[in-house]
């Protein structure tokens, strides 16, 4: 009967202990040795925190930029706590700061910022989440930037994260997915993308006093041509465009349009080296082909149907500069935080040659951080006289007005040329959506 009398005061006074465990997390710190128990020892990454911390702990993290590799989960007796000034020697709430406006939303030195690197989501939540700016998260199945599991996400910023499974369009919950009576409380989640739920997304949960604006669908479902050939869709800002190269045989009223392997200048497409490489470079037109029997346009949309199906048109090059600008407008778009540094964005992952070069090309580590925008575009390189160049090397569009854009491995801008060479070269074709 003593030792269970003394067994129960023991357990007393150790789980008010657990219960106030804190940890601090500083991105100034050098790595995660430190015990986290003050600033000066910190830990540096979250994740480190929150297994610190401990049951019934809490995880206060300085401002400042944490870049994450992989998910971390905040358990359900877990607080982590973000916005904790530099000069902060405590727990002190007079210097925290939620990320507060707009303004303030990409300062490290105001705000705790998690990020990702596009390629997986940033964390689940059992337990709470608050004050912190969420970016960059990336998923092919539900909450791209916070899977809200039974916790609580609060006062945060939820930008730039997305839900993307790139066949069958069922992925949830750009910005966030909520399950089992979680909560999102005061948040904002902005220029999130998603299959389903572009923003936020869920099964069951509760959606407090949020501000959700500038959020886009992935995609606007397939579209086929008169061949019966069906295209996957991405969606760009206000824009829905092809991810894939037109390779039609015919026009939408059933018209053939011819075909020839030598230089020609009637109307006519080409395909590169084997009919086995049209699904993956599709084909290349000719003007003629292109615009059949409409004149240019630079008009936004441009109103050519041209070669493109029904429902879809023939791009300006107004419209290829609206995709552009867009884009370079995204901070996770552009490379070397250039506007107009975008191609990586829109460059396929595969079919480049090379490897290498600088870290704005698109020919640089392709396979990892190219098409960040899932716009895909191919290097199949263009038809000039009776042969075929660049492929490997270059992508060009035809736009319906008297430019084609392109883009070189070497080069981070998507660059627009005089097409005043009519029918001497031919290029590939992107449509996009008409306006409803």
């Amino acid at each position: 009967m003593r030792n269970s009398i003394l067994f129960a005061f023991i357990c007393l006074l150790i789980l008010p202990i657990q219960a106030q465990n804190t940890v601090f997390v500083s991105a100034s710190a050098s790595n995660d040795d430190g015990d986290g128990a003050t600033w000066e020892t910190a830990k540096k990454t979250i994740a480190a925190g929150v297994a610190a911390a401990g049951a019934g702990g809490t995880v206060f993290v300085k401002a400042g930029t944490y870049n994450t590799t992989s998910e971390f989960i905040i358990p359900a007796d877990i607080t982590v706590i973000g916005g904790y000034q530099q000069s902060s020697a405590g727990t002190d709430t007079s210097l925290r700061r939620r990320p507060g406006i707009n303004s303030n939303w990409q300062n490290a030195s105001w705000c705790t910022i998690i990020s990702g690197a596009g390629d997986h989501r940033i964390a689940t939540v059992n337990g709470l989440l608050d004050g912190c700016v969420v970016r960059y998260g990336f998923t092919t199945t539900i909450g791209g930037g916070l899977l809200i599991d039974g916790g609580t996400a609060q006062y945060c910023i939820i930008m730039w994260c997305d839900a993307i499974e790139e066949d069958e369009f069922t992925a949830e919950g750009g910005g966030a997915y909520i399950r089992n009576n979680g909560t999102l409380l005061n948040c904002v989640v902005t220029e999130c993308r998603g299959d389903n739920g572009s923003a936020v997304s869920g099964e069951d949960g509760s959606l407090i006093n949020n501000t959700i604006t500038r959020n886009w669908p992935s995609q606007c479902g397939l579209v086929t041509d008169f061949d019966g050939n069906t295209y996957h869709t991405v969606q760009i800002g206000s824009q829905c465009w092809m991810k894939e190269n037109l390779r039609t045989t015919h026009y939408s009223d059933g018209t053939a349009i011819p075909t020839t392997s030598e230089s020609s200048t009637s109307v006519a497409y080409y395909y590169q080296y084997s009919s086995a490489n049209i699904v993956a470079y599709g084909l290349h037109y000719n003007r003629t082909a292109l615009m059949h029997g409409v004149p240019s346009s630079n008009a936004n949309p441009s109103g050519v149907q041209g070669v493109c199906p029904d429902g879809w048109h023939v791009p300006s090059n107004s419209e290829w500069n609206q995709l552009i600008s867009f884009v370079g407008s995204i901070p996770r778009y552009r490379c070397g935080n250039n506007s107009t540094s975008v191609a990586k964005a829109l460059s396929a992952k595969n079919t480049w040659a090379y490897t290498g070069g600088s870290e704005c090309a698109p020919k640089y580590n392709a396979a990892t951080l190219n098409d960040k925008t899932r716009f895909s575009a191919c290097a199949a390189g263009y038809r000039g006289g009776s042969s075929f160049g660049d492929v490997g090397n270059y992508f060009y569009f035809w736009t319906s007005s008297d430019y084609y854009r392109y883009v070189y491995d070497c080069d981070p801008d998507v660059k627009q040329y005089s097409s005043n060479s009519g029918n001497s070269s031919s290029y590939s074709v992107r449509c996009v959506k008409d306006p409803e």
